[in-house]
C-alpha cells in the first residue's frame, strides 16, 4: 500500500464515513439515514478497490507533465477569485479584498504564461 498513496486517500475516506456512520448509530438515527451513508461508505470502498487496481496497472510514479497552454497556470487562481465574488454576494462585499488580488494574479499568469517558452 505503501506505493500507491491515492488508493489509501480514497480508503480513508471510507474508514472516516465509516467512523461517522458510528457516531450516527450512537445518536440513534432513523434507519433510512444508516442506509443512505452505509451506501456512501460502501461506494467509497468500491472506489478505493478501483483506484488500487487501476494504480497497480500504472507507473509506479507519474511523471512531471508539462502545462499545454501557457496560460493554463491562471484557472485555479481566476476559479477561487471568481468564487470568492459570488460568495460575496452571500456573506458581504468584504469578500471583495481578497477575490480582486487573487482575480489580479490570474490575469499577470494568463498575460505572462507560467512555462517557458518554446522555441
Amino acid at each position: 500500500m505503501r506505493r500507491h498513496p491515492s488508493a489509501v486517500v480514497v480508503a480513508g475516506w471510507a474508514l472516516l464515513n465509516g467512523v461517522l456512520l458510528a457516531v450516527l448509530a450512537v445518536y440513534g438515527e432513523s434507519p433510512l439515514v444508516y442506509w443512505l451513508w452505509g451506501g456512501v461508505v460502501l461506494v467509497l470502498a468500491l472506489a478505493a478497490g478501483a483506484v488500487l487496481l487501476s494504480s497497480r496497472s500504472g507507473p509506479e510514479q507519474h511523471v512531471r507533465y508539462r502545462v499545454p497552454d501557457r496560460g493554463a497556470g491562471a484557472v485555479p487562481p481566476a476559479a477561487a477569485g471568481l468564487l470568492l465574488v459570488a460568495l460575496g454576494f452571500v456573506y458581504g462585499l468584504w469578500l471583495l479584498c481578497v477575490a480582486v488580488p487573487l482575480l489580479g494574479v490570474s490575469a499577470a499568469l494568463a498575460v505572462r504564461g507560467t512555462t517557458a517558452r518554446e522555441r
